[in-house]
């Protein structure tokens, strides 16, 4: 019987970590994936501050069309010049989201997006558009924050699941 008693707060030690360890993950994971769900509805309202303060103050952000934001003050400028015109009717859609931990407080997301209502620069409407975003994220002071991400245009239609 005592043996029993010893393996049993042996098992307790090992099984309660593990079981907290999971719930952090699952709830790091959700505040992350929250992050995509933020940044579709600060896009969707137009909100560049909102939008900005999603992302790091020293963040590496390479837009679409191959422009590197390197702050967010940089992020938030080029945002609002853009929500100005070309993506002042736009609407963005957070499709899906898949979070790879690094470790506990970095990750990698991959952010699938679809995007209509966006004009070229000459005011011509564009055709609804998806692209895919890879995300590293950081938790900072308790909260995740992007840090660095490329953006890509899909040229060809994703599979649908």
């Amino acid at each position: 019987m005592k043996r029993f008693s010893v393996l049993l707060g042996l098992l307790t030690l090992i099984v309660l970590p593990v079981a907290a360890q999971t719930k952090g993950i699952a709830k790091d994971e959700k505040a992350i994936k929250s992050i995509a769900l933020n940044f579709q509805d600060a896009w969707n309202r137009h909100d560049m501050k909102a939008l900005a303060a999603l992302v790091a103050e020293d963040v590496d952000f390479i837009t679409v069309g191959g422009t590197w934001l390197k702050s967010r003050k940089d992020f938030e400028e080029h945002h609002a010049k853009l929500h100005g015109m070309p993506f002042k009717e736009s609407v963005w859609t957070t499709k899906s989201t898949k979070v790879k931990f690094i470790k506990p407080d970095v990750a990698i997301a991959h952010v699938e997006w679809g995007m209509k209502g966006d004009k070229d620069p000459d005011g011509t409407s564009r055709q609804p558009r998806q692209g895919i975003f890879t995300w590293v994220v950081e938790k900072r002071k308790g909260m995740w924050l992007l840090i660095a991400s490329q953006n890509t245009n899909i040229r060809e239609p994703l599979p649908t699941k």
